[in-house]
């Protein structure tokens, strides 16, 4: 189940991030055990998160469960030291096309189509790999899992009409 699409403008966000390779079966695991060491971390250094923690996608699962490219990111409030194996990095503002799925993580798979449908529809392009954002804690029945998906985008660049004087 998801919500309706929303555009939102995130401000630039500091984060200890990883990255790494990850094949579809073992995804979960390597997620809980980084957000696990980072939160760890940051819990034994008296530092509070500052959101939810959150995945980029780099690269998209493939066949065969091929490996692909991900960046696991803690939000924090300020420059802080990095644990060892993670770095701290500033990353961007900008919009994005934000939906909130409610289910299993196995179901995630209808929030993207519905965004990668809309974004179009909207007149906005995508302008960076998708996001994400986990708003549950990890005991949560899956049925109640709540993910915010999301993309970066823009303004989709209108094409000059052919004949016209303006190219």
């Amino acid at each position: 189940m998801q919500t309706e699409v929303k555009l939102r403008e995130r401000s630039r966000t500091t984060v200890l991030a990883r990255r790494v390779n990850v094949r579809v079966s073992e995804i979960g695991r390597v997620i809980s055990t980084s957000f696990g060491e980072v939160y760890g971390y940051l819990g034994a250094h008296d530092i509070p998160p500052a959101g939810e923690p959150f995945l980029i996608y780099h690269g998209m699962p493939g066949p065969f469960d091929a490996p692909f490219e991900v960046q696991i990111c803690a939000p924090v409030a300020r420059p802080v030291d990095p644990p060892q194996g993670w770095l701290l990095e500033e990353l961007p503002a900008g919009t994005f096309a934000s939906i909130v799925h409610v289910g299993p993580y196995d179901s995630l798979g209808a929030a993207y189509d519905e965004l990668e449908a809309w974004i179009p529809e909207h007149g906005y392009a995508i302008k960076g790999p998708p996001r994400e954002a986990y708003l549950s804690e990890p005991e949560t029945p899956p049925a109640e899992t709540r993910t915010v998906v999301e993309f970066p985008v823009g303004l989709a660049e209108s094409p000059v009409p052919v004949g016209s004087k303006g190219s």
